[in-house]
């Protein structure tokens, strides 16, 4: 009859407990790196004017802007290098861009607030938002 010495167990369980702590650790490590990274999509309004918002390259900004629909203004656009609208939408109060960045950087998102057929410079309200990318 056969029976194993204690070490001899005891050194066969540390290997296969290391290797699962080794991997846990790793799992979780990767789990909070991807909980810190930069968000995919995010939402902004008229109150982050003139701030600066982060997101993942790639990624994409909602912008809500309200405008009064009596007056007959809306806003107009003008976008930096690397960043494209993929979708533009017009409701009573409201127009909202989607804005989406195509590599990494620093890119600007500007609207301007005029009469249909008033230049930029008369313009009621301008909004300005900074978009990093990373």
């Amino acid at each position: 009859m056969f029976i194993p010495s204690k070490g001899r167990c005891r050194s066969m369980k540390y290997p296969v407990t290391a290797i699962t702590l080794l991997t846990l650790a790793l799992a979780l490590a990767l789990g909070a790196a991807g909980c810190m990274g930069a968000p995919d999509l995010i939402r902004v309004g008229e109150e982050e004017n003139g701030s600066t918002v982060t997101i993942a390259s790639g990624g994409q900004v909602v912008i809500t802007l309200p405008y009064d629909t009596i007056t007959g203004s809306q806003w107009r656009t003008d976008l930096s290098d690397g960043l494209v609208i993929t979708d533009e939408q017009t409701a009573p109060g409201r127009q909202e861009w989607t804005v989406e960045t195509l590599s990494t950087g620093t890119f600007t998102f500007r609207a301007s607030l005029t009469g249909t057929w008033d230049p930029e410079s008369m313009a009621e309200k301008r909004f300005i938002l900074t978009i990093r990318a990373v």
